[in-house]
Order: C-alpha cells, then structure tokens, then sequence
C-alpha cells in the first residue's frame, strides 16, 4: 500500500508502506480521509519521531477486515477511530489524568492515516472507535478526536454558563471552541490576525471585534470592566501569554490548548501572585470526551461547515501542511 512517509525533518516521500493486519479484537480500516492536526505539522518538523513514520490521527475509514473476536463491527462499515486509550486502572486514570496515562501515550494506530490502509489496536476499537450513521458524513466525523480535545479544555479551563470567554486563534479548532461555549452558556468572543477567519467566527455567531481596541471594548462591555473569565490560546504560543493576561479577569485563567514556541513564560510571578491567575493545558481527551464528542456531531449540534478549507490527494500532504504553516488553510484533509 502506499503512505505518506516521514523520513526527517521536513520531509515527507509517498512511498510503499507493508500492510497492516488484523489482530485479535481489531480492525483493519481503508482509509477514506485524515484531517492534518497541528500536532502532525510539529512532528513533521522534526524531533518528534525516528523516520521512517506514518503520522495522522483524525481517521475515518471504512472497514476492511475484522480479527477474531470482534463483534461490534463488519467489513464495509463505516467508522472513525482515535489514537490513544488509557488503560483505566493506573493512578493518572483514577484522577481524571487520563492522557498523561503511561498507556495512552504509547497506543496508537498502526500506521497513522496517511496512508491507504491503518490497523486500530483492539483496546481503540472496544473504547475509541465509533460506527458514523448514514446521515454524517466523512468530514464531519473526522472531527470526534479535536473535538473531543477541546471539551476536555473548557473543562480544565473551568468555564460554565454565564461565564465570558475569550478564543484566540480562530482556526478549525478556535472555531469548534465558540461553538460549544455557547453550547454551555458560556459568552464567547473570538480574536484573530487573519480577516478571512474573523469573519469565518462571525459566520459561526461569535462576536468577534476588528483589532485590540474594538476587542477590548466588547470585553468591559461583557464583563463590567472585569475581562474574560478564562482566555482560551489555540495559537501563538508562549508570546501570547502576556497580551492575554492584560484581558483576563483577576481570579480567572489562561488556558494554553497547543503548544507553541517559546521556553519561558512571558509572565511575572509576582503577577500571577497578586492578581490569582491560573495557567491551565490540555493535552488530547478521553474515551468519554471522544463520546461526547461524537454525538455533539452526529446530532448536528456542533457544525464542521466551512471548516476544512482545503482536500488534497495522499500525494500532496506535505502541500497541505505548506498551506497551514502559512497560515492560507483553515484546515486540511487527506482523501487516499
């Protein structure tokens, strides 16, 4: 079969990949599409992973063949599957720590999604795979796992209903973020550098104002003159920290949902001190986020319109990834 290949930094080669088979309670998926993560554009980077490698976790296929013991699905169905499951026993799981699980971190798909054809481990088929009905589509459920991460977050962030919140970066991913906070109650604004995706917020019934004096105004305007109860970073890493400590509330948080640049917080502790700021992080979800995520989408409650801005062939991967780091994707999907 043919994947789209890792083999160092900044270089990926369509090249002959062995083919997965079906274990014991797993699955063997023909890959219909892959949605590229920020997370796939870091490793492709470089310092991530050994070369040779297969990369891509938000997969959607349709099942090519079943191993023993499997019962829940058949050749031809049409499922989305995650990467990682935790093994629910260890101390991290039994605090609600699931992704920081030693297990979690090292399941995973067999090999990643770009590539024609991805084996899913029997622990991911019984806890992380899903069976899509026919009225979603492909696209639309190759949103559970993001989506899933970012439930997971506003979670950690502690948002609830009449609280404001303030999502910056309005990507794939800053976008779902405005939609489930209004989902919870929670007043969202939104704030980006690209028009394109301010007006992509505003499609979505976000409040998202024209540059930094606008933004703050809305802010007092929403909050009394407090700021935003938690401020939400999907994008710019560290040197955003400061910007968006001058908009959160005393008592309130910034919560960090990518990585990013930057080694060192741009962030005086005496400030965190007086003013109770809390820094908060997600790192991926949970079986029970994964859920709740995949309802979120086959309900129709949480839309994925407008938001894959880019479909591209297995071939032109490392196209797709050049469009984002520039910042002219909102999100890309790879069809083998």
């Amino acid at each position: 079969m043919k994947a789209a290949v890792y083999s160092g930094p900044g270089a990926i080669e369509l090249r002959d990949w062995p083919e997965p088979a079906a274990g014991a309670g797993e699955l063997v998926l023909r890959v219909r599409g892959c949605g590229v993560c920020g997370s796939d554009i870091a490793k492709f980077s470089g310092g991530a992973a050994s070369p040779p490698a297969v990369f891509g976790h938000e997969v959607v296929g349709e099942v090519a063949s079943v191993g023993p013991g499997v019962i829940r699905f058949a050749p031809g169905q049409r499922v989305v599957a995650a990467h990682h499951v935790p093994c629910f026993r260890c101390h991290y799981c039994r605090r609600g720590s699931h992704s920081m699980c030693r297990a979690f971190k090292q399941s995973n798909l067999d090999p990643g999604g770009f590539a024609e054809l991805c084996r899913v481990p029997a622990a991911n088929v019984e806890h992380a795979t899903f069976a899509i009905p026919e009225h979603v589509t492909d696209e639309a459920a190759s949103f559970t796992e993001p989506l899933a991460c970012c439930l997971r977050a506003i979670r950690r962030a502690g948002l609830g209903e009449g609280d404001t919140a303030l999502v910056v970066g309005l990507g794939s991913i800053g976008c779902l973020f405005l939609q489930l906070l209004r989902i919870r109650g929670v007043r969202a604004l939104g704030s980006d550098l690209v028009a394109e995706r301010r007006e992509l917020g505003r499609r979505l019934g976000a409040e998202v104002p024209d540059g930094d004096r606008a933004l703050d105004a809305a802010l007092r305007g929403a909050t009394d003159g407090r700021g935003a109860d938690a401020i939400i970073i999907t994008a710019g890493g560290a040197a955003v920290l400061a910007w968006a400590a001058a908009r959160v509330r005393d008592g309130g948080a910034l919560h960090c949902f990518a990585g990013g640049q930057g080694d060192a917080l741009p962030l005086a502790l005496e400030a965190l001190y007086h003013r109770e700021i809390t820094i908060t992080a997600t790192y991926s979800s949970s079986p029970a986020d994964l859920a709740e995520a995949f309802d979120l989408l086959s309900s129709g409650a949480v839309s994925v319109a407008g938001l894959i801005s880019h479909r591209l062939p297995l071939g032109r991967l490392a196209d797709g990834i050049a469009l984002m780091r520039r910042q002219e994707a909102v999100k890309v999907y790879i069809q083998p």
